[in-house]
């Protein structure tokens, strides 16, 4: 089922049923519960639901919390079920990896969306690290291309997914679809 998960958000640009553009009080309520760690950082506020990770920058007209992006966190090894949100449970089954990309990438395609080659900033083509982002919904998509020594892991695994607002190319809509 993550696959399903994954070509759902892919294709869409936003975790099912969550409207990017929530609150960090109404995201919890979307995802049917609490996050398991909320701090903030440099980069501003997380939500850590654990196979989800939430991020918001405080406003600077009036100092709340808007919405920055997401990260599907399938890295992380061994998700047990109170590490995935309830609502995407009841959604979708088991939800945890290891996550292919071979047809994840065959169910966007299916789905009429384009995936493009990219670098990120902290990219490293010689660690096996490649990228791809869904044209028209900017979701990113992070995937191994080499066995790396981690137990369960192998080419192809996705390793994250995500999508973050761009502020050089948006007028304010992280939604951008």
């Amino acid at each position: 089922m993550i696959n399903e998960f994954l070509i759902d958000v892919a294709t869409t640009g936003g975790v099912p049923g969550v409207d990017a553009e929530l609150s960090p009080q109404e995201w919890q309520v979307r995802l049917g519960g609490a996050p398991l760690w909320v701090g903030e950082t440099a980069m501003g506020l997380v939500q850590d639901y654990g196979l989800i990770e939430v991020h918001h920058l405080r406003g600077e007209e009036d100092g709340t919390w808007r919405p920055f992006g997401f990260v599907i966190r399938v890295d992380r090894p061994g998700l047990t079920p109170s590490e995935v949100p309830p609502r995407i449970s009841a959604a979708y089954g088991v939800v945890s990896g290891p996550a292919v990309f071979a047809p994840v990438r065959a169910g966007i395609e299916a789905a009429g969306r384009a995936l493009d080659p990219y670098v990120e900033w902290d990219s490293d083509l010689a660690a096996g690290i490649v990228r791809f982002r869904v044209r028209e919904t900017a979701v990113g998509i992070t995937v191994t291309d080499r066995t790396d020594g981690r137990e369960g892991w192998s080419d192809g695994q996705i390793c994250r997914v995500s999508r973050f607002r761009d502020f050089s190319r948006d007028s304010g809509d992280a939604r951008r679809r």
